[in-house]
């Protein structure tokens, strides 16, 4: 039996063999600190045969410093120790393994494809002879890996003299996915987690474990569970090096509050400082409902204008007993504050904004001194730019009372008139003064805007904007002149820049780039710094971590740089970047954990690593995003294993958390509406009708990215269900996507009958085109819609029910195009969007109406003007759209007043085009525009569609209290809604409605189809004019619009004179006119 031992250390008396001690089979062992060993090694490597010694292994070990020695011993059949056996002379000497050819290298325990990787790094390799330095290098290699424990070299003899030579050890665990089960839900899984401060990838150790759990106790002590017990598992995996750890929690019952006794000068009872706080004995608290107590203390001492109180716990004791907590509350209520404005006229509100003890709740030197410089700015900034502000304190001891008093001397008011940039040569001021706060008097600023703090800024801004072009030597004066060309009170601040020499870029060099990245759009193409370039600090700066970060993303992780300067020609600097590359990384394999219903696959596709690839941050980053838009995880993590270790190829950690599959939501409540039906009355009545609604999702459906929505309401009045089926990524195809949709609705819609819809859609998406950043640019959509709409319950005569009305059912195969090539979706100010939708509905696919439609929206962005260049640019924005309707087979296009004969096929109310509202024609309400009914007046869109937008939309000035955020915009939209194709051709130049034909009725008399204002026309192009106001958030711009309708429409009134519950008796009243004056509100832009 051929083997090995080893001992940590040596015991010379316990074993003297009579045989020589050198088998066939070696052990070679590392050690950083046994000297014994060392002399040993030497003896056995020089041949030597000393029977009352043998040569034990030593494990290696990792230190501060390792010091490698080459060592011995037997492993091999141990023979009966017995001084008369006669020594095996035909075993080879002792040095056999050495000089000899290398067979075969093995890493028992380790897999083929790790085993590779292994060779590739020891000196040591197969073909060649081994030598006494090879093994000692392949050691030291092997164990800076950081894999292994403890290492060994193994050599065995075969055939043909060569030897067989393997490195076995204990090899080091890293930690895989952490999970906890038992969670209370607060602290939750992840808080636990975090706790426990375990690192994917990082080393697995005993003591980590213990550290956390240490870590979670005290977390769950915090949260009140002190009776709380804390396990764990460990679940060991070989292949991958990786432990996962199981956290198990039981939390017991939480502890309660206890005894709460107070201390201090709080002016109030106990009673009242726990009902304050929140906080009473039997009350569960937990370490952050205790800092809540404390901060509900402080706020309603400083509503009473207590701002020093002093609230804290002094102390507090855990009974377990009684598994509760007793508090001791330290509360100071410390003296009255007032602060108040002397000298000058301000607003409480004024004030707080500005004095910054009311924001942070507390109060303090710095926060009063800030607070004295923030009333100087905001005097200044309206105008009194020789403000004085100054600051005392003013204690009353026998009334507890300290005021503190900011005294205002403000001066004269002064005006902005001009603000003058001088000396600029390299810059014009167009570039300039987007980038100072100084600024002249304007409408909207009809004092300017100056302070000294203002001033300070702009001068640095200057300065700061010309040393990065190159001039180090700038210099920016300020001047600031009263009384300008003799007007009282009115300022002129003149800016005097001193330019000096530009410095330029000589000569420029990139040294230490050894590896050549076959990559057009490589970063280092693309750098600041060049021949003939301005030379700076901040562009150099700039580049640094352009080259770092594009270095680190190509697999270089402990890259440097290095930039020298030199002085070359007259103001020219010669630059030299230095790279030092450091080892290339390479990914080895990527480990996914947390997977339990989603198929493998889905998450393959979404991973940006991959073997062999070099080992990418912003890879790894981009794959953690791309498996977070999935929907289906929770928690997504990457990391490096062994990130230490010394190892070329590493594997990436992918540790996963699916979210719940299921999720409902549900509620109740009521809607309150006029015209609900009930008793005999035909205009309803007043009521209130209970609502209930109730939804659920199943994401992760059959393990993929698919999801199931269910969504009910059901009320008295509606009954409302949609079912949908989401697959974002149809046969697996990121650009390819498919939605199914079924919808129901039973909605009492008017007094006289009952509306039920049933409507059924698929759409198949393809992204044609993206930009770099993964967002669609070009999109082409497939679909189907099926739509049935009926009447049930009519309480009237069925022929009196509105043509339009009536059931119909249509089916509509089609498809839309879009382009999106705009610079930002929410604040365009350059580029175009284009969008063309086209549907085809004919009763071979189940249509009671045969139509075509056609709409087609083409929008473009200008910036102009003399700062289009920068962030102040003013933007030309133009749409356009234009949409007809075309039908054919039995399906008419009627003109309202229009006499019909028998019942006609027409193009369904739902499908016609309307127009009028905040995101369309702004000089009508909501859907307005276009041919009405004739007797009733309410608009019946149309089979065709004009709009043209122009809006000039202005740069955000600096303003007061909003900054920058507020901007503005004039618009003008022209436009209509008409019957059909032919009539808005004709009407594209007829820019007012002809009014005669509505009113050419005689009053009192009732309308007739066909005849008197029953034929009013409504062909004509609707202009209108207004002004609109933006103000930024995160969340886009909310936007209000005020438009005026220059040609407003004109339509017939008829009035219905009879008496309820008789049937309506209409006569004609006159005309009417749609309102004029349009106002809207809404979050984006018009388009």
């Amino acid at each position: 039996m051929n083997g090995y031992f080893s001992l940590p250390a040596m015991s010379h008396k316990a074993v003297e063999p009579a045989l020589p001690l050198c088998q066939p089979a070696q052990t070679f062992i590392i050690s950083g600190e046994d000297a014994e060993a060392a002399k040993l090694a030497h003896s056995c490597a020089s041949g030597q045969k000393d029977v009352s010694n043998f040569c034990p292994g030593a494990w290696l070990t990792k230190g501060s410093f390792i010091r490698a020695f080459v060592v011995f011993a037997i492993a091999g059949s141990l023979l009966p120790q017995s001084r008369a056996q006669t020594p095996d002379l035909s075993a080879p000497p002792s040095s056999a393994c050495f000089n000899a050819k290398i067979e075969k290298v093995e890493f028992p325990g380790i897999n083929e494809a790790d085993q590779k990787i292994l060779r590739g790094l020891i000196a040591a390799h197969e073909g060649e002879s081994l030598n006494r330095q090879q093994l000692r290098q392949s050691l030291r290699v092997l164990f800076a890996t950081g894999r292994f424990a403890d290492l060994r070299a193994e050599c065995e003899p075969s055939s043909g003299g060569s030897v067989l030579l393997s490195f076995a050890g204990t090899p080091v665990f890293f930690v895989g996915k952490v999970t906890v089960e038992g969670a209370p839900g607060r602290p939750t899984e992840s808080q636990i987690v975090n706790a426990s401060k375990l690192q994917v990838g990082e080393p697995f150790t005993v003591q980590k474990i213990e550290a956390a759990l240490v870590n979670i106790r005290r977390l769950m002590e915090d949260n009140q569970f002190y009776r709380s017990t804390i396990t764990h598992s460990e679940q060991a995996n070989p292949a991958d090096q990786q432990i996962e750890v199981t956290f198990r929690i039981h939390s017991g019952d939480p502890a309660r509050a206890g005894n709460i006794t107070l201390q201090g000068h709080a002016l109030h009872s106990l009673g009242q400082i726990e009902d304050i706080a929140h906080l009473h004995p039997s009350d569960i608290v937990s370490a952050q409902r205790a800092a809540s107590a404390l901060d509900r203390i402080r706020k309603r001492y400083q509503s009473h204008g207590r701002w020093l109180v002093q609230a804290s716990i002094a102390q507090h004791r855990y009974v377990p007993a009684s598994n509760t907590v007793d508090y001791t509350l330290l509360v100071e209520a410390g003296p009255l504050v007032e602060i108040t404005v002397e000298g000058f006229r301000m607003s409480r509100k004024i004030i707080k904004k500005n004095v910054p003890v009311y924001e942070e709740s507390a109060l303090d030197d710095d926060l009063l001194n800030e607070g004295r410089r923030n009333l100087l700015n905001y005097m200044q900034a309206q105008g009194y730019f020789e403000a004085n502000v100054d600051l005392r304190k003013e204690s009353d001891q026998a009334k507890n009372l300290l005021r503190v008093v900011y005294q205002i001397d403000p001066g004269d008011r002064h005006k902005v008139s001009r603000v003058i940039l001088a000396g600029n040569k390299y810059f014009q001021d167009q570039n300039l003064r987007p980038m100072m706060q100084t600024q002249d008097a304007t409408l909207l600023l009809p004092h300017g805007r100056y302070s000294q703090a203002l001033l300070k800024q702009d001068v640095s801004s200057l300065e700061n904007a010309y040393r990065r072009e190159g001039f180090s030597q700038v210099k920016v004066e300020s001047e600031v002149e009263d009384d300008y060309q003799g007007a009282k009170n009115h300022v002129a601040v003149t800016l005097h820049i001193i330019e000096g020499p530009q410095l330029l870029i000589g000569s420029f060099q990139i040294v230490g780039n050894d590896t050549k990245f076959d990559d057009p759009m490589s970063a280092l193409n693309f750098l600041n710094t060049g021949p003939g370039q301005p030379y700076s600090d901040s562009r150099i700066a700039d580049d640094r971590d352009i080259v770092l970060n594009y270095y680190f993303d190509n697999g270089f992780p402990n890259a440097t740089f290095d930039a020298t300067a030199k002085p070359g020609e007259s103001n020219h600097m010669d630059v030299t970047f230095t790279i030092h590359e450091g080892q290339r990384i390479y990914v080895n394999r990527v480990l996914v954990a947390g997977r339990e219903f989603t198929k493998p696959y889905v998450v393959d596709h979404q991973l940006e690593v991959a073997p062999n690839d070099p080992l990418s941050q912003s890879d790894m980053l981009e794959s953690q995003q791309k498996l977070y838009d999935l929907g289906i995880f929770s928690q997504v993590d990457t990391a490096v294993q062994n990130p230490e270790g010394s190892e070329p190829r590493k594997n990436v950690l992918i540790e996963l958390q699916e979210a719940k599959r299921y999720t409902f939501n549900y509620g109740l409540g009521f809607e309150f509406q006029t015209g609900q039906p009930g008793g005999s009355s035909d205009q309803g009545i007043s009521g209130v009708s209970p609502l209930a609604s109730f939804d659920v999702s199943r994401l992760n459906f059959r393990g993929r990215d698919h999801t199931i929505t269910f969504e009910s309401r059901v009320g008295s009045l509606q009954q409302r269900g949609l079912v949908s089926y989401v697959a974002p990524r149809w046969f697996d195809k990121p650009n390819l996507n498919l939605t199914f949709t079924g919808f129901f609705d039973h909605t009492l819609d008017v007094t006289t009958f009952t509306s039920q819809r049933l409507e059924g859609s698929v759409q198949a998406g393809h992204i044609l085109s993206k930009r770099r950043d993964g967002t669609p640019i070009s999109i082409l959509n497939y679909k189907f819609n099926y739509r049935l709409v009926k009447a049930t319950h009519v309480k009237i005569n069925p022929d009196e029910v509105p043509l339009l009305s009536q059931p119909v059912r249509v089916g509509q195969p089609g498809f839309s195009f879009s382009r999106d090539h705009r610079d930002d979706l929410l604040q365009t100010t350059r580029g175009n969007y284009t969008i063309a939708d086209f549907g085809i509905a004919a009763h071979y696919f189940g249509s009671e109406a045969d139509f075509s439609r056609v709409l087609v929206q083409n929008s473009t962005y200008y910036p102009f003007g003399k700062q289009r260049k920068s962030s102040k640019e003013l933007v030309f924005a133009r749409s356009t759209r234009v949409g007809v309707e075309n039908p054919f087979g039995s399906t008419l296009i009627m003109q309202p007043g229009q006499p019909t004969v028998g019942t006609p096929a027409l193009i369904p109310l739902p499908e016609r085009f309307f127009m009028g509202g905040g995101n369309s024609h702004r000089g009508f309400g909501l859907n307005q525009a276009g041919p009405r009914d004739p007797v009733t007046g309410f608009p019946l869109g149309g089979s065709a569609l004009f709009l043209n937008n122009f809006e000039i939309r202005f740069p955000p000035p600096m303003l007061p209290f909003v900054q920058d955020n507020m901007s503005f915009a004039i618009f003008h939209d022209m436009g209509n809604v008409f019957t059909d194709g032919t009539h808005m051709l004709h009407s594209l130049a007829r820019w007012h409605q002809d009014k005669f034909p509505c009113g050419n009725q005689a009053p009192n008399t009732p309308p007739i189809i066909g005849q008197g204002a029953t034929l009013c026309t409504y062909n004509y192009i609707s202009q209108a004019i207004g002004v609109g106001v933006r103000y930024r958030t995160p969340v886009g711009p909310v936007r209000f619009d005020f438009g005026y309708n220059l040609n407003p429409t004109v339509y017939p009134n008829f009035v219905n004179t009879a008496i309820p519950p008789a049937s309506p008796v209409y006569n004609f009243a006159g005309t009417k006119q749609a309102s004029p004056f349009n106002v809207y509100f809404s979050i984006g832009q018009t388009f």
